[in-house]
């Protein structure tokens, strides 16, 4: 499990999991595995030991929910509710939850009045060597793990959270867990005038005959430029249709960016047939392959498809055009 998260120079690994509201009553089995998979499944699959974590190393049933990994396989753990004590200015133990001497990941249920920037549970670790390090589980103004640290203001946690996976289409977690991430507008342009050009084959449904197209973006600065669209039918010479516009892009490297497509039909056999303009204004979640090679077109926030997706098309994998 340890070689799948790669802790730097700390006495422990920490992740935020969510807010779950009595779930766990139903046991474990039931509860987490099904509970993570639907609501960041993208986590599950990068850490899969989480769900393999057992009851025995479960604190609590409901509330935030935090998993703690000891880097010290052998450390000591140590967790109690406690209570701040205006009149010693001191937070008191009220409760003893959890020991153990293995330094086995835990699941920790804690800030129980719902609330995540007050803490209410305390965390002791100590390893082999006898080094301590006390922690109050909660999040900081930002919605991130708040750290622990040492007197000398050196950190003895790690944050193992992907913040980024939160709130992401399903259809995106096992590409987020293999490498995948957010384009950047030169990675989906490319510096050149010429621009980049992604292209597919695939069926277009109403037909049932299989078509070629091209998505052809072109860099004006970092937040987009123009895009060209188009595509033929494999046994067919004449462009079938040709969309001209402008795209801009919401970089976030760790999760989906986002692209805005703004186009009109502007040439093709197509064009002139339907009566007036016709436009498409959508915005599209991307992810692209490690290699750079390979573009993940997500379903649009509105369910405006483009020419080679589908309502029932919830993601599209375009390849880099030679040249």
């Amino acid at each position: 499990m340890r070689d799948r998260i790669d802790f730097p120079t700390t006495m422990f690994g920490a992740a935020y999991l969510g807010y779950v509201g009595g779930l766990f009553d139903e046991g474990f089995e039931a509860g987490f595995p099904a509970w993570l998979q639907e609501t960041n499944e993208a986590m599950l699959l990068e850490y899969p030991f989480i769900a393999e974590i057992n009851d025995e190393h479960i604190i609590g049933s409901a509330g935030h929910l935090y998993c703690i990994v000891p880097v010290d396989e052998n450390a000591t753990v140590a967790i109690n509710r406690v209570q701040w004590n205006e009149k010693t200015q001191t937070d008191e133990v009220t409760e003893v939850l959890y020991r153990s001497e293995s330094g086995e990941p835990v699941l920790l249920f804690a800030n129980l009045d719902g609330i995540a920037h007050e803490a209410d549970t305390q965390v002791f670790i100590t390893d082999n060597n006898g080094n301590t390090c006390e922690w109050y589980p909660s999040l900081d103004a930002m919605s991130h793990l708040a750290p622990c640290t040492s007197e000398a203001g050196d950190y003895l946690s790690f944050d193992f959270t992907e913040y980024a996976w939160y709130d992401i289409p399903s259809e995106f977690a096992g590409w987020l867990s293999d490498g995948w991430t957010g384009m950047t507008a030169l990675g989906l342009a490319g510096s050149q005038s010429t621009g980049m050009s992604w292209i597919t084959e695939t069926m277009v449904e109403e037909t049932g005959r299989y078509a070629y197209f091209s998505l052809r973006f072109y860099l004006e600065d970092e937040t987009g430029g123009t895009v060209d669209l188009e595509w033929t039918y494999e046994d067919s010479d004449d462009i079938e249709e040709m969309w001209s516009g402008f795209w801009a892009i919401q970089t976030i490297p760790d999760g989906p960016s986002y692209v805005t497509l703004s186009l009109s039909l502007v040439g093709g056999n197509s064009y002139g047939v339907t009566d007036g303009p016709v436009y498409l204004c959508e915005k599209y979640p991307l992810l692209i392959s490690p290699s750079g090679t390979e573009l993940l077109v997500g379903a649009g926030e509105s369910g405006v498809c483009l020419p080679f997706m589908s309502q029932s098309t919830t993601a599209c994998v375009l390849t880099q055009a030679a040249g």
